[in-house]
């Protein structure tokens, strides 16, 4: 028993509960495959069925109906134990916190995040990585505590996908380039070309200044689509390609860029930030403390709701 997963416990319980994994992935917030596998290690660790068909039903072996008549009590006790033996105090916490970002937003959020982690919590070890296809899979799985993306987003329901404070874009382009400083109205649109960062799980299908021109029969020329930010930035340096993007990045671009402002009669294109941790981790002192420290750092940096 030394090397039982006592994670285990609380998918074993469900399953006996509900005597279908279908369900008791709904009720866990996972997915079904995922139950599928915990049942099999829970059969291997017993070296009994569980859970077998009879007829269109599914019933409790023997065995498993004399495990569930002992297994409530048994959680409650390890989540008794749980709960008095753990504290958090950012201060003196010493674990790995890792972050995944959305690379454009880390371009000028990441200093100041990890800039205030350092005054608030110097023994925890900070990781930030950059959000991918995979993200949601290691958010679920714990490898990745917390998220930062642009809400809304394409993710299973057993992720929380919190909304968070609003950015607003302008197009960055380079110090010289001949429409900089000056505003960007329907009509100049098609003069140049873009470049599009592509963000997993936000924009991946579809880009949004296409989308929000499509009423007007205006079809931007994307000259450059990838999830690689300094590329795009290195191209808009060099020419007069237009990259849409968040101010704040703006902001924090070195002097060889500038600035164009969409026209009031265009339509907005802006977003919302979205913080995403699993669902099963709601609860966790670690996650409530990040989550508050992130909305705390965008409204000082003026970030609002």
């Amino acid at each position: 028993m030394m090397n039982f997963d006592y994670n285990l416990l609380k998918v074993l319980a469900v399953i006996l509960e509900t005597r279908n994994t279908t369900t008791a992935a709904e009720r866990l917030c996972t997915s079904q495959p995922a139950v599928s596998r915990s049942l099999r290690k829970i059969r291997d660790l017993f070296n009994d069925d569980i859970l077998v068909r009879k007829g269109t039903n599914m019933e409790l072996t023997p065995k498993a109906e004399e495990i569930k008549a002992q297994l409530s009590g048994i959680i409650n006790g390890i989540d008794k134990l749980v709960n008095v033996s753990h504290s958090f105090d950012p201060a003196t916490e010493s674990r790995v916190l890792r972050v995944a970002i959305n690379s454009s937003i880390a371009q000028w959020f990441s200093a100041a995040f990890t800039q205030l982690l350092a005054k608030e919590a110097p023994c925890m070890n900070l990781v930030i990585e950059d959000w991918t296809e995979t993200t949601p899979d290691k958010i679920d799985a714990g490898e990745i505590a917390f998220g930062i993306n642009y809400f809304p987003m394409e993710l299973p329901k057993h992720l929380v996908q919190k909304k968070g404070g609003r950015d607003d874009f302008a197009l960055a382009c380079r110090a010289t380039h001949p429409h900089g400083g000056k505003r960007m109205y329907l009509d100049d649109i098609s003069e140049y070309a873009y470049a599009v960062h592509i963000i997993q799980h936000w924009n991946e299908k579809e880009d949004h200044i296409s989308r929000l021109l499509q009423p007007f029969s205006v079809v931007p020329r994307i000259q450059l689509r990838t999830t690689h930010i300094n590329t795009i930035l290195n191209l808009v340096a060099d020419s007069d390609v237009l990259f849409p993007c968040s101010r704040h990045l703006i902001n924090q671009l070195d002097k060889r860029f500038s600035f164009i402002e969409f026209d009031d009669a265009l339509p907005k294109l802006e977003g919302n930030f979205g913080y995403v941790y699993s669902v099963k981790r709601r609860n966790d002192p670690l996650i409530l403390w990040v989550n508050n420290t992130v909305e705390s750092l965008m409204k000082s940096l003026g970030i609002e709701s």
